[in-house]
């Protein structure tokens, strides 16, 4: 017979990425449960409920964002799973969303379309440390590459839509006014995505064209109402709140857990925000797209200088001096994309997987994906898969 737990779920209604989480909870729930799940409409910076001092419950997943929310919870004595981490220092058990990871399938999106040019947004005024994790890493990634990274800065408040007299507003503008042609931007969110298409129409920047817009957590309000419709990264919040709650389960039935579990994206949801290939060099634009069509067939790069009627060598020049890649760099990028679109949305088993993605053996294909994704395929699937 199932163990009918009460679970607390203080985690916000009000964005996708609360939702989504609280899914993943609901879904293990249903699979290892029935739990009883007491939640009720929340933002992220809301109080701690009234009723949780006297709450007779037996645990509590939190997207903790404030000490007085940790106080509460550390009062309860219960045990707790944290999908948020704003206050480290409360020392709760994390299951989150891996920032490097984000930041890495963010960078390779605009890297495969060419940038050479991008730039990192985000409000500025609070410490929050995922952004301040995502932007450093874009830029080490820029850095590497020899790509330019812009960061914008601003003491003012977190901008809005509805405050778009305020001087936040104003700075985005002056920002994006003065940011080179083509620039990809990474918002730290989606809702800040939204806010830099709306100042792009402002100034009749010609999205994706002159400026790419790419969001994180692919919530599906903002992306669907954007226009253009937004790019995003699926930050796979619906794992989180799996794993969260079996992480719960586990310390409900007394076992030990990890004190900081870190799931990997789901990878990026081009929608046209951010769909075009960015390539001044014509020839490596149209390198670039043969390669989109073609990487999952056994190609090389000699045939993709065959394509274009120039030398390797000569190909590979054109490729470092655009993209700062290889040609062998970017096609085993775009097979990788298409394998991990497998190993997340199909049941193949792996050796299908490789010969759908152009590799000539399974063993080629599962040790490139561990150097480059740092996980072996198998995990990465076991992870997407909750």
């Amino acid at each position: 017979m199932s163990d009918r737990f009460q679970i607390a779920l203080l985690v916000e209604t009000s964005r996708g990425h609360g939702r989504q989480i609280i899914e993943g909870v609901a879904r293990y729930s249903a699979e290892h449960g029935p739990w009883s799940l007491r939640m009720e409409p929340r933002n992220l910076n809301d109080p701690p409920p009234s009723w949780l001092k006297f709450w007779d419950g037996d645990g509590i997943i939190v997207r903790c964002d404030s000490a007085a929310m940790a106080k509460a919870i550390q009062a309860t004595k219960l045990p707790v799973i944290d999908v948020r981490g704003g206050v480290p220092e409360a020392n709760f058990p994390l299951v989150g969303v891996d920032n490097n990871a984000i930041t890495d399938a963010s960078f390779e999106h605009f890297q495969q379309r060419g940038y050479r040019h991008i730039a990192w947004y985000d409000f500025g005024i609070r410490k929050l440390s995922w952004g301040n994790q995502r932007r450093a890493r874009l830029i080490q990634r820029a850095n590497q590459t020899g790509i330019t990274c812009s960061v914008f800065s601003t003491k003012q408040k977190r901008p809005s839509i509805t405050t778009q007299s305020q001087h936040a507003f104003s700075d985005l503008i002056n920002w994006l006014a003065q940011l080179p042609r083509p620039t990809g931007i990474l918002a730290c969110d989606d809702e800040q995505a939204h806010l830099i298409l709306d100042a792009a129409q402002h100034l009749e920047i010609q999205v994706p064209n002159d400026l790419a817009v790419l969001g994180i957590d692919n919530d599906e309000v903002f992306c669907r109402v954007s226009n253009p419709p937004l790019s995003s990264v699926d930050v796979n919040a619906v794992a989180v709140g799996y794993k969260a709650a079996e992480m719960l389960h586990r310390q409900l039935q007394n076992k030990q857990v990890p004190s900081r579990t870190l799931l990997p994206p789901r990878g990026v949801v081009t929608r046209q925000s951010s769909d075009i290939i960015a390539v001044e060099d014509p020839e490596v634009a149209s390198a670039l797209n043969y390669i989109r069509e073609n990487a999952c067939q056994p190609i090389q790069a000699s045939d993709v200088a065959e394509f274009l009627s120039v030398s390797r060598s000569t190909l590979d020049r054109y490729f470092q001096v655009a993209i700062g890649q290889t040609t062998t760099d970017a096609i085993m990028q775009a097979r990788l994309g298409q394998v991990k679109t497998d190993l997340v949305n199909t049941d193949l088993p792996l050796k299908s997987i490789a010969a759908r993605s152009g590799f000539a053996s399974v063993q080629h294909l599962a040790n490139l994906f561990r150097e480059r994704v740092g996980t072996t395929p198998g995990n990465y699937r076991k992870d997407m898969r909750y």
